[in-house]
C-alpha cells in the first residue's frame, strides 16, 4: 500500500492543507487527539493551521510542532441574554466563516459538538470537504434544547462524521450514519521507565479528568468513603482542576477523609503519575473515549471505570483487563472498589492484560484511518457541506 499521505491528497498534490477548528486547546481529551493529529501530519510535510475561538492569551496546554501555526479568533464573550447569544452567533458564524476561507485548506476538521455545528453553518457553499468528531456520548449528556435542534439539522451535511464508537454512530439517525465512520483515539504507549523498589506508602488510588460534574468525583468521593473504612492503607488522588474543585474539597472534608484524598492540580507528567498508582478510577457520567483510561490500561494498572456510554465495552473487557460497574451507583462502584483493594491477586490479573490496549489503538492504525476518513471527504468533493 502507497504513502496514506499522497493516497489522500488531491489530484496533482502530494501534500494537504489541513485546517482543525475547535473551541480551545485546553487540557482535554479531544484538544488531545488534535494535537497528536496535528504533530503527526505536520511531521509529514502537511501544512497544519488550527482556528480557535480563544482569544490568545493563553497557550496550548499540549505541545504542538513549531511548523502548526494556531490562529486565535477571541469568540467566547459571554451572553447576557437570549437575544445576544444569537447577535453573538451570528458574529461567531461571519468570523469562522472569514477564518476558513482565508485559511483556504484542502480539508477542514472540526471537533466537539457546538464547534462542529458551527463548522457546518460556517463553511456552506466554500467548497472546502468538512469533517465533523463527534467527543462524546449525546445520549447521555444533553447540549440543551437549541443547540441540539442545531447540531440534528448541522450533522447530516458534514460530508464525513467520525464517532470513536460504533455505539455512539449507532444513536444517531440513518442520514447521519450513512456517512459515520468510528476512529477510536489513539493509545500513546508509556515511555520507558527503570524499574524502582516500591517506596513504603500507603496504596494509592489515582483518578484524573477536569473537576466537572460530568466527570463523577462527586460519586467517587462516596465510594471511596464507603471503602475507606474497611481499607485504611490506601489513599485517593484526583488530578485535574475545573469548578467543582471547592465543592469536591467540602465533600471530602465532610465525608471525614481528612489526608486520605489530595487534589494536586494538573500534570503535565499523566504517565509517571499513573505508573506510581496501584489503581486508577474513572468515576464518569458520561464520556466518549477517555484517554486516560486506556492511558492508564497501558501503564498495567488495573482499572475500574463506570459503563459510562460511548466506548465503554469497547476498551473494557470485564473481568479481563478491566472491572465495568453501572454509571452513576456509588454503592457499585464501592464494592468493587473494595473487592480489588483487599485482593492484590485480582489486580495483578488486570494488570496482565490491560496493556495490550496498546496494540488494540495504536497510533499507527489510528491515523491511518483519520486518513483514510480523508479520503473520502476529498473524494465526496464537499458535497453536502456546501449545499443548502
Amino acid at each position: 500500500m502507497g504513502d496514506p499521505g499522497r493516497a489522500a491528497g488531491p489530484a496533482g498534490k502530494d501534500r494537504l492543507k489541513v485546517c482543525f477548528f475547535i473551541w480551545g486547546l485546553r487540557a482535554a481529551g479531544a484538544e488531545r487527539v488534535l494535537s497528536f493529529l496535528a504533530n503527526a501530519w505536520s511531521a509529514k510535510g502537511w501544512q497544519v493551521v488550527i482556528l480557535t475561538m480563544e482569544d490568545g492569551k493563553t497557550e496550548p496546554f499540549y505541545p504542538l510542532a513549531d511548523a502548526v501555526e494556531v490562529r486565535t479568533l477571541d469568540l467566547l464573550k459571554d451572553s447576557a441574554s437570549f437575544v445576544s447569544g444569537l447577535t453573538n452567533n451570528l458574529r461567531r458564524l461571519r468570523t469562522i466563516r472569514r477564518a476558513f476561507r482565508e485559511a483556504a485548506p484542502d480539508v477542514a476538521i472540526s471537533f466537539v459538538d457546538k464547534a462542529n455545528t458551527l463548522a457546518v453553518f460556517a463553511s456552506r457553499g466554500l467548497g472546502i470537504p468538512l469533517i465533523i468528531s463527534e467527543r462524546t456520548d449525546p445520549s447521555r449528556r444533553s447540549l440543551g434544547r437549541w443547540w441540539s435542534a442545531l447540531r440534528d439539522r448541522a450533522y447530516p451535511r458534514a460530508d464525513i462524521l467520525v464517532f470513536q464508537s460504533q455505539a455512539v454512530l449507532d444513536w444517531f439517525p440513518p442520514r447521519v450514519r450513512r456517512k459515520g465512520v468510528v476512529i477510536p483515539n489513539p493509545v500513546l504507549p508509556p515511555p520507558d521507565a527503570d524499574p524502582s523498589p516500591r517506596e513504603d506508602r500507603p496504596r494509592r488510588i489515582v483518578a484524573m479528568g477536569r473537576l466537572f460534574p460530568v466527570k463523577g468525583f462527586d460519586l467517587l468521593l462516596e465510594a471511596f468513603a464507603a471503602a475507606a473504612a474497611k481499607a485504611p492503607d490506601w489513599v485517593l488522588d484526583i488530578w485535574g482542576e475545573g469548578p467543582e474543585r471547592s465543592a469536591l474539597e467540602e465533600q471530602a472534608r465532610r465525608l471525614g477523609l481528612g489526608g486520605r484524598v489530595r487534589f494536586p492540580g494538573l500534570t503535565e507528567r499523566p504517565f509517571e503519575i499513573l505508573r506510581s498508582a496501584d489503581l486508577f478510577i474513572l468515576s464518569s457520567r458520561a464520556e466518549g473515549f477517555p484517554n486516560v483510561l486506556v492511558e492508564a490500561m497501558a501503564c498495567g494498572l488495573p482499572v475500574i471505570s463506570t459503563d459510562f456510554g460511548g466506548a465503554a465495552k469497547e476498551i473494557i473487557r470485564d473481568g479481563v483487563d478491566g472491572v465495568l460497574v453501572p454509571s452513576g451507583d456509588p454503592s457499585a462502584l464501592a464494592s468493587a472498589m473494595l473487592r480489588l483493594m483487599s485482593d492484590p491477586a485480582a489486580r495483578a490479573r488486570l494488570s496482565q492484560r490491560a496493556p495490550e490496549v496498546v496494540a488494540r489503538y495504536s497510533r499507527e492504525r489510528i491515523l491511518a484511518l483519520w486518513e483514510q476518513a480523508i479520503g473520502r471527504a476529498l473524494g465526496a468533493g464537499g458535497g453536502d457541506a456546501c449545499r443548502t
